[in-house]
């Protein structure tokens, strides 16, 4: 009987097989796309231990632990059972070739379907079917293989990455010196367009990405950025009520591992602190829109083991109930690592408030997944997302 999961970005299942296939199928492919599939083998600092720890196409295989890559096919084969200890995890990343100079992304691609099968029997075990039709980047992370009390678990991810297979080399510390570059050598006519390898882009509604982990836990501070227009994009109209600008409020909900729940907003005057519970706190209540730094909220990730999960929202107190004309956007940093951007690109002009973003811990990593949910209010989102907690009237 085939018993296949079929999961959404973010969801995991535990494994009971360790002899799999892993295939990775484009729903299309234009004459002039090369998808290069590869593999990272990851420490406890989620770093390759070694450049023998990258699988792709000028190395395709690493026997002794287990993985062996056909490119051809976009086929892996691995036997989890002859995996070292020193490896946490194993992740799955697709690549377009000279994506960049070509211009060619995964939007190209329209769709790709990752596929885990028994290697014996061939019985489909897991499918995670990704629509790419509205992803910019040359560079995906589809999914990844982790411990987890003893047993693998497979976890479907589905998030792009700036630049091409070099970067995401690097990013997961592999030497690619000088002449040594992931993807064959090439001679552009003229120079490409330089790659921003300082952001991330969580594109569609799910996608997930995690944090890296830093020795002893200290992720220091997790800023959250927003930012919007004031000035509508265009005219409201002549009959419009608002003659105003937008009034943006940046908050978030936050639950603790204990159980404890609040909220950190303008409206009520909740601003939080940073280095007491609950470990965030807002800076400023922007009622304009115009200032360059927008609203920031700030996580003390030093104490992130304590939470369980922290929901990123956006409120229109005044203004336009319109979000396409506030063309908002938060930016999440953390030191040292790139940082991660999520658009408000989809919306509803009849909901006054977005939840945008969620942060998980999960095994103590920062996990954020895009959400851009709209609600009429507080308590709908409160409903929707089971916080629990008892709201009243409030203003700033």
């Amino acid at each position: 009987m085939n018993a296949r999961k079929d999961l959404v970005s973010g969801q995991n299942i535990t494994l009971a097989h360790h002899d799999l296939h892993v295939m990775i199928i484009p729903a299309q492919m234009p004459p002039d796309l090369a998808l290069d599939t590869s593999a990272f083998l990851l420490n406890e600092t989620e770093k390759v231990g070694s450049d023998k720890d990258f699988v792709f196409f000028n190395q395709p295989s690493r026997l002794d632990q287990g993985i062996e890559l056909d490119c051809s096919s976009h086929k892996l084969t691995l036997h989890l059972d002859r995996v070292g200890a020193q490896i946490n995890k194993i992740v799955f990343t697709s690549t377009i070739f000279q994506g960049n100079l070509k211009g060619l992304a995964f939007k190209d691609v329209k769709k790709i379907t990752v596929l885990v099968k028994d290697f014996l029997t061939g019985i489909e075990l897991v499918s995670f079917a990704l629509d790419t039709s509205a992803f910019s980047e040359t560079a995906l992370i589809f999914a990844e293989l982790y411990r987890h009390q003893g047993n693998w678990k497979f976890r479907a991810i589905g998030a792009g990455f700036v630049g091409g297979l070099e970067p995401l080399a690097k990013h997961y510390g592999v030497d690619v010196g000088e002449g040594e570059s992931a993807q064959p050598p090439i001679q552009p006519a003229s120079p490409p367009k330089p790659i921003n390898l300082s952001k991330v882009t969580l594109e569609k509604k799910g996608q997930s990405i995690s944090l890296d982990k830093k020795p002893q836990g200290q992720l220091g501070k997790i800023h959250v950025n927003l930012n919007w227009n004031n000035t509508p994009t265009k005219s409201p109209g002549f009959f419009s009520r608002s003659k105003g600008g937008i009034d943006l409020d940046l908050g978030c909900l936050f639950e603790f591992q204990d159980g404890s729940i609040g909220g950190i907003q303008a409206l009520g005057n909740c601003f939080g602190n940073f280095r007491q519970f609950p470990y965030i706190e807002l800076d400023q209540d922007d009622r304009s829109g115009t200032s360059v730094t927008g609203e920031n909220l700030a996580v003390n990730g030093d104490y992130w083991h304590l939470f369980r999960r922290v929901l990123i929202f956006a409120f229109i107190y005044e203004g336009i109930p319109n979000w396409s004309h506030a063309d908002a956007v938060i930016t999440i940093k953390n030191s040292g690592q790139a940082d991660i951007e999520v658009r408000l690109d989809s919306h509803r002009n009849d909901q006054m408030m977005c939840a945008i973003a969620m942060l998980e811990n999960i095994e103590n990593r920062v996990v954020i997944t895009k959400l851009v949910d709209y609600f009429n209010g507080h308590r709908s989102l409160d409903a929707a997302y089971g916080w629990g907690l008892n709201y009243a009237a409030g203003s700033k």
